[in-house]
């Protein structure tokens, strides 16, 4: 399924009714993800986001050719890609899997050396070019400082950025990456994210990478490719994905939902209980997000609300109206007074 898929003539990635999965006995397929039909434009970040198990992997891995597709076709720039050996593939195409292979004691400078190897002559020798673009490639993604350190002495984020500069120097135009950013912390996430963000942006890269980071997603993407539950793939801007309601509809249930609002996924409401909020700041933020943590019903409008809050941030106090009045002046305060209600309700 195709939104807000771009058009162009000079798409680095085009699938073209592409289906994929794997190949079973007795000539029979199980297919993962069908009838396909997306692009990769130079220039963007496309996050690809999906359920556990909605087949991420198995579309990575099926483009960069560590398992044959089921149907259809793969373009690089027009190129028929089941055309190309693996050698000319990777003078195309970098890739970063999930669980990349690297020998610990190895330096960074020798990981990053390894991008240019199908570049080389027959007997593997690097050019004075080739050691060029492997420190190029190193600088970029901040390493210079440890181009001669061990892999084994690096951080999570820093062998990950490593990993991208090996893919770097291969000094291909598109770059895939299935799942760059587990088992790091946020601030590595982050920064990961956004040094390919910056790859995309400012070199003109086509970046595609799954991900299971939903939140960072929606801040970095220029597009984002969804699976969703018929195993379709859409594909669209993350502002149109948010107005449509297609995240609450892929991953939204009976405990949380996605608030276009914020932005983000919220507890559903555990009780009948509803609040309507007044006030503005950073106080009236946080009241509204313990009461939605506490399952409380926040309105904006009155209604048949049973509770009245009326937030005054310049005092930094909060009242109460349930019937009575109550002011309070801590959100500590709060917590305890709203879980003292819901006893009584």
């Amino acid at each position: 399924m195709i939104l807000g898929e771009p058009y162009s003539d000079i798409s680095l990635l085009t699938i073209k009714n592409c289906t994929v999965g794997y190949s079973l006995k007795q000539n029979k397929n199980l297919e993962v993800l069908a009838n396909l039909n997306l692009s990769v434009q130079p220039g963007e970040l496309i996050t690809f986001i999906g359920p556990n198990g909605c087949g991420k992997s198995t579309l990575i891995k099926s483009l960069v050719g560590l398992i044959p597709k089921l149907k259809g076709e793969l373009y690089f720039k027009n190129e028929n890609l089941e055309l190309t050996s693996f050698s000319e593939r990777a003078e195309r195409i970098g890739v970063v899997l999930t669980e990349p292979v690297y020998e610990r004691n190895m330096t960074v400078k020798e990981l990053v050396s390894m991008g240019r190897y199908t570049h080389t002559n027959w007997l593997g020798s690097l050019s004075k070019l080739d050691r060029a673009i492997v420190d190029e490639s190193i600088t970029k993604v901040g390493l210079r400082v440890k181009i001669n350190s061990r892999l084994a002495e690096l951080s999570d984020g820093e062998r990950q950025r490593a990993m991208i500069a090996r893919v770097l120097s291969q000094d291909v135009d598109l770059i895939i990456l299935d799942e760059p950013t587990a088992h790091l912390d946020l601030s590595n996430r982050m920064e990961v994210l956004l040094l390919l963000k910056s790859l995309a942006h400012e070199f003109g890269k086509g970046i595609l990478l799954s991900t299971h980071e939903l939140g960072l997603a929606l801040q970095v993407s220029d597009r984002i490719w969804m699976v969703n539950n018929q195993q379709q793939v859409i594909s669209d801007i993350p502002e149109e994905l948010i107005r449509t309601g297609w995240l609450d509809r892929v991953f939204g249930n009976e405990k949380i939902s996605f608030h276009p609002w914020s932005a983000s996924f919220e507890v559903s409401s555990k009780t009948s209980i509803k609040a309507f909020v007044r006030g503005i700041g950073i106080l009236q933020a946080c009241v509204v997000r313990l009461l939605k943590r506490m399952g409380v019903k926040v309105i904006y409008e009155s209604a048949d609300q049973k509770i009245t809050i009326d937030v005054y941030e310049q005092d930094q106090k909060i009242v109460v109206d349930n019937g009575s009045k109550k002011e309070i002046h801590t959100l500590h305060e709060l917590q305890s007074y709203i879980t003292k209600l819901l006893q009584e309700a």
